[in-house]
Formats: C-alpha cells, sequence, structure tokens
C-alpha cells in the first residue's frame, strides 16, 4: 500500500500545478496517470499571457524543447462563410502538449505513477482509500488524506461521485488530425472558423511545419465527417500539397457554464482544472487548469496542516475561476470589456464601424446555430 498525503489523479496542468504546491509545502503527494508520460492530447498547446505568468512563477521559465516552432501565437484569426477573417489579439505562445505535461511532471517533484488506472475510491472521515491497476495487471491500494481529481473533461472522478452531471451534460467529440505538407495557411495564427456547415468549433494551426487541424462535433454526430468537410475546405483555401498524416487524436468534451453543471468535490476529494467544468468558450482551458489546481493545492496544505478537511475553503476559493469560466459565455462581456484570453474588444476595435457590424453579425449567427 502507498501512503500519501495527496493523490493527485491526472498528469495534466492541473494535476501537476496541484502536486507542485503540494510538494512546496511539504506534503507527500503522488500523481496517479492512466496512460504513460508524456502522452499526445488533442489540445492546440496555447498558452495565453495569464498561463505564462502563472507557470514562471510556480515552475519557472518553460524550456525550449517543449515550445513549438513558431513559440507565438499572436492572435485568434475568426474566419466567417463569407471569406472574412478578423484577428483578435491572443499574444499567448505555443507548446507540445506531450513534452510541456512530461516537463509540469519532472518539475512538480511529485512521484508520478503513470500507467496506473483509477478503479475505485472510498472517502471516510478521515481519508481516500484509492485502488489502482497498474500497467502489469497488479492491484495497487492508495491511501491518501486527500484526493485531488484532475482527470479531465470526461472525469472518471466525477461520473462516480455526481452521475448526474454526465447525464445532463451536453456532450461533444473533438478529433484532432496532424498533417505533414505544404500549405499557404499563416503560422503564428489560431485560425479558427466559425463555419457549422463544417463542425461547430473548426481549427488549423502551425506547429514545426506541421499542419494541425481540429473539429468539434456533437455526441452521436460523426467526426471523421466533418473532418472530410473541413480537410475539403482547407485544401482550396490554402493550397495544401503532399499531405501525409501523422497522428490523429480524439476526446471527449463538455461545457459546464451554459448549464451551471460545476462541480468542486466533496469534503476531501477536490475537483479542478477541466474535470470540474472550468472550460471557455473558445475551448481554452490550461489557464484555468493551472490556477485551480494551485488553489486545490493551497487547499490541501492548509488542510493537512491545521488537521481539517479542504473542501469547505478549496469551494470558497475556487469561485473566482468558476465566474471566470461563465463570463466567457456572456457575449456582451465577452464583446466589450476586452478581459479574458482573447481580447475582443482590441479586435473590434481596429475595425471599421462597418466591419464591425458584418463581424458581430457572422459571430451572432455562428452562436445562434451552435445552440440550435
Amino acid at each position: 500500500m502507498i501512503e500519501c498525503d495527496v493523490a493527485v489523479v491526472g498528469a495534466g496542468p492541473s494535476g501537476c500545478s496541484a502536486a507542485r504546491v503540494c510538494i512546496s509545502m511539504g506534503l507527500k503527494t503522488v500523481i496517479i496517470e492512466r496512460k504513460r508520460v508524456p502522452r499526445h492530447k488533442a489540445c492546440s498547446g496555447i498558452l495565453i499571457p495569464d498561463s505564462v505568468a502563472t507557470i514562471k512563477e510556480f515552475f519557472g521559465e518553460l524550456p525550449d524543447d517543449v515550445m513549438a516552432h513558431p513559440p507565438k501565437i499572436s492572435a485568434m484569426r475568426m474566419h466567417f462563410p463569407d471569406g472574412r477573417f478578423v484577428d483578435i489579439p491572443v499574444n499567448g505562445l505555443l507548446v507540445w502538449r506531450d513534452r510541456f505535461d512530461a516537463w509540469l511532471c519532472d518539475e512538480s517533484g511529485a512521484e508520478v505513477l503513470d500507467g496506473m488506472v483509477l478503479k475505485s475510491f472510498v472517502e471516510t472521515d478521515d481519508a481516500v482509500n484509492l485502488t489502482c491497476l497498474n500497467s502489469r495487471g497488479e492491484t495497487v491500494s492508495v491511501l491518501s488524506k486527500i484526493m485531488i481529481a484532475a482527470d479531465g473533461g470526461s472525469s472518471y472522478v466525477v461520473k462516480t461521485l455526481q452521475p448526474e452531471i454526465a447525464a445532463n451534460s451536453s456532450w461533444y467529440f473533438a478529433l484532432q488530425d496532424t498533417y505533414e505538407c505544404e500549405s499557404s495557411l499563416e503560422p503564428g495564427y489560431f485560425h479558427f472558423y466559425c463555419i457549422p456547415e463544417v463542425s461547430l468549433y473548426s481549427s488549423a494551426y502551425s506547429k514545426d511545419g506541421l499542419l494541425i487541424m481540429d473539429v468539434v462535433v456533437r455526441a452521436g454526430d460523426n467526426p471523421t465527417s466533418a473532418m472530410s468537410r473541413f480537410r475539403d475546405l482547407l485544401w482550396k483555401q490554402m493550397n495544401v500539397r503532399g499531405m501525409s498524416r501523422l497522428r490523429r487524436l480524439g476526446c471527449k468534451v463538455t461545457y459546464a457554464a451554459p448549464k451551471g453543471l460545476f462541480f468542486f468535490g466533496t469534503d476531501r476529494i477536490l475537483v479542478c482544472g477541466e474535470a470540474s467544468g472550468l472550460l471557455n468558450l473558445f475551448g481554452e482551458g490550461i489557464s484555468s487548469a493551472l490556477s485551480s489546481g494551485i488553489i486545490a493545492g493551497r487547499a490541501s496544505a492548509r488542510a493537512v496542516h491545521e488537521n481539517v478537511v479542504p473542501g469547505y475553503f478549496y469551494k470558497e476559493d475556487i469561485e473566482f475561476e468558476r465566474q471566470k469560466t461563465q463570463q466567457t459565455f456572456d457575449y456582451r462581456k465577452l464583446f466589450f470589456q476586452g478581459k479574458g484570453a482573447f481580447n475582443f474588444k482590441k479586435g473590434i476595435g481596429a475595425l471599421t464601424w462597418k466591419d464591425r457590424i458584418l463581424f458581430l453579425q457572422n459571430l451572432l449567427a455562428w452562436a445562434w446555430r451552435l445552440r440550435r
């Protein structure tokens, strides 16, 4: 049996930031990750300025080997069916998630139990008992004072504790293809296509000379058909040549904010990152993952040092992150306040009045189609 102060489930930014804080405050901490690290993830790897600042404060400078080329994303370029596009400033960095997450794991200082699947858990008054299965098929028991669930949008922990959340959520499937090819797609931008006939969320961007394409469809719709439609569109617009697909990844996604389906855990089980519902309108979740992991780590340290349960004050401290995520679905604040990951106020402000009206008409038409 493994005994520890904190067992973190999930080795992404949320889990690693939680572990980093716990270790720094003297807590014995383990990270349980079902896949082998490093592992690929269907994620753009965009780090907005808030994420970069958090990483620098808690982990140090990002090493060159986790960065993509070009390393900077200056804007989200929003493309519309009429051929128009608008640049929304981002001023972020671009990383490869397999290398980035592996670096976070190393820097966390925690023992990483990768290839370990959480099979069940039981919360008692003074601990959480976890039963896991390692890569050799052996059962491993973990006894921890606190469990931090950072196991992603399709969280096993949340489905176990609150099955009604999964049942009431609107689920989507994200598909990501990576191609080796030549194209005229302009690097340094996150190209976002507001064309619902292709898919709900379609995006393309360049990393190390590779073309990355993402589509998102509602559960039950065919993501490969959506990817074919998107590929046909890009092939015509971007003069793609010499196509060779290197990798295909996928994952389930849900957006908690529109229905208020956030869940931050119980007395001794803290839920953070995308598992808790912290994912904004445009699918950027790394910033909230890092922040919520840090909050969970601090709550855990306080609980261990004061011999109390962490759930109550974690839920108090996480409220700001919940509100921040919720506000990205408020179009008035999103467009006109200039806050958040994407600076719509600045992007819209650079347009003529005529183009502003056309942009808002296009964007609201896209948003209306999403709600159908």
